[in-house]
């Protein structure tokens, strides 16, 4: 193969990259833009992008008059909670299944394996009858709870597959030292499977942050815990008369700028998450 094959290989490529970079950025930017129009200008000329006359006051209005920022905290609470609470259950269950042997552990992570499959829909009459049970119909804990329980499937066996990984000769040396089971968990592998445990984090922090099936059905009857995703929506009806789109749309970028800004910076520890154990050492 000639350098010229090769140079016109890579232009081709580039092109490719490009041109799938900006159409997938494409509805970010429309949504950008949107959010500067007036209603009536965004229903009447929806296929301009750039505002005809820049309105700054609707993002002030989405903020102030919606609660848009009690909306802002319930979704950092939640997706705070949702990643100690999985960082907590899902770095000791994942441990325990690569680290030890017993009956039920290859039914246990089938089942784990089969969960990640069944759509959150589902579940939905399950999960309420269990918050109800539990008496937490109307908390923001319900949210959590079910947010948590439904990413560890897929976490566990993450967060196992990478500790897997970990050569067993460490395990070797430390019982020789005298070192218990758990302490060789919180003293040695934990602080070994510190790169897991930041994807672990980020994705549980994005599953939370961007889900909206659960919290929209457990906070029907209580509307101040709903987080943002919910809370979009809520947006929409304040226009007066029609439908207050630019609104909506402005709640939507508000919503969804924390998680662009935070893959921007670490989307190293998303690609490291999806090939984590893939290599045994």
């Amino acid at each position: 193969m000639n350098i010229k094959s090769i140079k016109l290989g890579r232009v081709l490529c580039y092109l490719v990259l490009i041109f799938m970079t900006m159409f997938s950025a494409f509805p970010l930017i429309y949504a950008f833009f949107g959010s500067f129009k007036s209603s009536v200008e965004f229903l009447n000329g929806g296929a301009n992008i750039l505002p005809s006359k820049w309105d700054l006051t609707i993002y002030a209005t989405a903020w102030e008059e919606a609660n848009f920022a009690k909306y802002t905290f319930n979704s950092l609470f939640i997706s705070s909670m949702t990643v100690l609470l999985t960082l907590l259950v899902g770095s000791m269950a994942g441990y325990v299944l690569a680290r030890t042997s017993f009956r039920a552990k290859t039914a246990l992570v089938g089942l784990l394996g089969l969960v990640m499959f069944i759509p959150n829909v589902v579940l939905i009459f399950p999960i309420f009858k269990m918050c109800r049970n539990l008496k937490l119909m109307g908390s923001i804990w319900s949210i959590i709870i079910t947010q948590t329980s439904s990413g560890l499937p897929f976490l566990v066996i993450l967060i196992q597959s990478y500790m897997v990984s970990i050569s067993r000769e460490i395990d070797e040396a430390a019982e020789m030292d005298g070192c218990s089971f758990f302490r060789l968990f919180y003293s040695i592998i934990l602080p070994l499977s510190k790169p897991i445990m930041a994807t672990v984090a980020l994705f549980a922090f994005k599953n939370a942050w961007n889900s909206y099936l659960l919290p929209l059905a457990l906070s029907l009857s209580k509307p101040e815990i709903r987080p943002l995703t919910v809370g979009v929506l809520a947006l929409k009806d304040m226009g007066e008369g029609i439908s207050a789109w630019n609104i909506m749309i402005a709640g939507s970028v508000l919503a969804v700028f924390p998680m662009v800004i935070v893959y921007l910076f670490m989307n190293r520890f998303f690609i490291e998450g999806i090939t984590a154990g893939s290599v045994k050492g």
